[in-house]
């Protein structure tokens, strides 16, 4: 209904040669567009994903409309960079697609699902020593962790933390406090509690997940709970050397 009423809408504003429909003239990345008029719109509750650049090339075509998280029409703008809920001429919510569709098709149209949950996403592990290892992007860097699901917490090494420190990929703002671990061993080791603002695996890009830097050079790299917990179900596939997270 909301999308016959938003077409309806549409039809009777292009035809009024109304100032209020816009053209999305450039796509800056997963949920940052640029309007004909030099405006930059971030949508609203949806998050940057590489994947969502091919959506937003099927659906921005036409004119737009834009309105605020309040559901009011944006007709007038305050400043150059705004965020907004965005429509287009035949009425889709472009935000609502961004995190429904499960599938996007080379030459057909993406496939979308009836409800909001995220895509599965599968990943190869690789065995090292009676341990299964995945590969996962950390604030733009790919390392390969542990897959511990006995780990309370993702966790990294003095040496990685250095890296990422050194490379402008760790802030600190990002540093949140000392705390104290018991290994599978029964070890107990100081550590300092982290915020990475990105934890990529697969499609799927986590925000804002806690971590560990454990004092030495040689901690292991664990994929743990803070992690974890974040996808509804986690199963793997040993026959074919894969992680499903869901």
């Amino acid at each position: 209904m909301k999308k016959i009423s938003y077409l309806i809408l549409f039809l009777f504003l292009l035809s009024c040669g109304s100032n209020n429909t816009f053209i999305a003239s450039k796509i800056l990345n997963g949920n940052t567009i640029v309007l004909n008029n030099g405006i930059t719109v971030s949508l609203l509750n949806v998050s940057n994903n590489e994947s969502n650049i091919k959506i937003l090339e099927h659906y921005l075509n036409g004119s737009i409309l834009l309105f605020d998280e309040n559901n009011v029409e944006i007709t007038q703008f305050s400043s150059d960079n705004i965020s907004a809920i965005i429509y287009n001429s035949d009425g889709d919510c472009i935000n609502e697609l961004l995190a429904g569709v499960s599938k996007i098709a080379v030459k057909d149209s993406p496939i979308i699902n009836d409800n909001t949950d995220e895509e599965k996403t599968i990943v190869s592990f690789e065995h090292e020593n009676g341990i299964l290892k995945i590969p996962v992007i950390i604030n733009g860097v790919e390392l390969y962790f542990i897959f511990d699901t006995g780990a309370s917490l993702i966790t990294i090494s003095n040496r990685e933390a250095s890296f990422l420190y050194k490379n402008g990929k760790l802030l600190e703002k990002d540093l949140i406090g000392r705390s104290q671990f018991v290994d599978a061993n029964g070890d107990i080791s100081e550590g300092t509690i982290i915020n990475l603002s990105s934890v990529k695996i697969g499609n799927r890009e986590l925000q804002n997940v806690q971590a560990c830097v454990i004092e030495g050079q040689n901690a292991p790299l664990l994929f743990g709970q803070s992690a974890l917990q974040k996808f509804g179900k986690v199963s793997i596939d040993y026959a074919k050397n894969e992680i499903s997270f869901e």
